[in-house]
């Protein structure tokens, strides 16, 4: 049971992991690139490409978990004036903006990538094919809707669940 359970955390969390590595490569690569710049006089010619892949591989590879761990940005000073049943309301709208924003953005990345494929374009100095560059975005997108809508779904059954509580513990109270 408890290797079932680990094997689902380390399924979910896969996303910290690409972005993880992605993120320590950049830090070792930036940290390369300034030792062999201003300690050995010799800069790397090709850092910059390396470090725009991985930075794409960062954000790309830590969206979901921004969703599933709630760290995206979020105003919701406005939000917390309107009343519960309109709260409901607005957060299916978000549902579903942000589900099709993401959905277009992943169809738009995937003919970026069909384009990228047709005309065999890859960096200037590494050759690196910007399809194995870009490759991350629709898969991320597809994950991030994924975490979107968990998320949601987990927050509305605790919601209720909490609500459900508190209005039997009020019934009980007045008693």
């Amino acid at each position: 049971m408890k290797q079932q359970q680990n094997w689902k955390v380390w399924l979910l969390n896969i996303d910290v992991v690409i972005a993880s590595v992605a993120m320590c490569l950049l830090v070792g690569v930036t940290f390369g690139g300034v030792v062999s710049r201003y300690i050995l006089g010799m800069p790397f010619s090709w850092i910059e490409e390396v470090q725009a892949a991985l930075i794409i591989w960062v954000i790309f590879g830590a969206a979901g978990a921004a969703f599933r761990t709630a760290n995206h940005a979020a105003i919701e000073v406005f939000y917390e004036f309107f009343p519960k049943a309109l709260k409901k309301v607005i957060n299916v709208l978000i549902l579903i903006v942000t589900v099709l924003t993401l959905v277009f953005l992943g169809y738009l990345s995937i003919q970026y990538m069909n384009v990228f494929a047709a005309s065999g374009r890859t960096t200037a100095i590494l050759h690196i094919s910007y399809i194995a560059i870009y490759c991350i975005v629709p898969v991320s997108c597809i994950w991030q809707v994924f975490n979107f809508i968990l998320v949601n779904f987990f927050h509305y059954t605790e919601q209720e669940t909490i609500e459900a509580i508190t209005d039997e513990e009020f019934e009980e109270a007045k008693k």
